[in-house]
């Protein structure tokens, strides 16, 4: 009878030990206030965890450089990031619609006297990028005549331009609005380029599918609510909660004219 008991105590807990893990999502992304904060705080956090908790799942947050969250979700070590670029990788999944956007900009200095004319001023012109974000930046940039280097910070990419290395950072603008650049920021020049769109992503796993047919689900139906709109606000981001309705409005309008079956 003890043997028994023994026995079935252990498959419980290992029962119990595997749907733990099963219901956990490791979810990564940059460094980027107010969306995301290194102590794990921020607004997309936030929606992502308002998304899939009341489904039963535990949301594990960490934060690291941008290149390091591609290559975790590259070699499957983590569920999902958000904060991502799109880009064409066979590795990664990413969600049928953006949950935020921003401008692109091109950043130089001041003293650099450059006549800008939009984006053919950047045609031969040295380019820097934050490591990682070349590609999902200059989707849109024609860069074949273009010298185009990456750096790890944006501070190292500013001290770049102010010694004369390069001529250009291109970015995405709440970049330029960081606080590490703070100490830099008057002495540079910022153009609007175009417009990017930020998605979120997922290894090429059946898990990773797995949450991305939950987020191309609730995500839509989620942003129109209250507490969606809460969470902006609290986060200073109303502007940018304005926008991305916006920018959903056809997604939004086929979750509005589609009724849900009831579970």
């Amino acid at each position: 009878m003890a043997k028994v008991f023994i026995i079935k105590f252990f498959c419980l807990c290992f029962a119990f030990s595997h749907q733990s893990f099963a219901e956990t999502i490791n979810l990564v992304a940059e460094t980027f206030p107010p969306q995301t904060h290194s102590n794990g705080t921020g607004q997309q956090f936030e929606v992502a965890k308002a998304i899939f908790e009341p489904l039963g799942y535990k949301v594990n947050i960490e934060v690291y450089p941008y290149r390091r969250v591609i290559y975790l979700l590259e070699h499957e070590q983590v569920d999902m990031a958000v904060g991502v670029a799109r880009v064409n990788n066979s590795a990664l999944l990413f969600s049928e619609q953006p949950h935020d956007s921003d401008n692109l900009v091109a950043i130089h200095p001041k003293e650099s006297n450059v006549a800008w004319q939009g984006a053919i001023s950047l045609h031969g012109k040295r380019l820097l990028f934050i490591a990682g974000l070349t590609e999902g930046l200059s989707m849109d940039l024609n860069l074949s005549e273009n010298k185009v280097s990456e750096v790890n910070t944006r501070v190292q990419a500013l001290k770049k331009l102010l010694i004369g290395r390069d001529d250009f950072l291109i970015d995405c603008e709440c970049g330029f609005f960081l606080d590490e650049v703070e100490p830099y920021r008057s002495l540079f020049t910022v153009n609007n380029i175009g417009f990017i769109k930020i998605y979120a992503a997922f290894p090429n796993t059946e898990k990773g599918m797995k949450l991305k047919n939950i987020w191309a689900k609730e995500f839509p139906k989620f942003i129109q609510t209250n507490k969606a709109r809460e969470i902006y606000k609290k986060w200073g981001l109303l502007r940018e909660y304005g926008i991305i309705l916006k920018l959903l409005k056809n997604t939004l309008q086929k979750h509005v004219s589609s009724p849900h079956k009831a579970k």
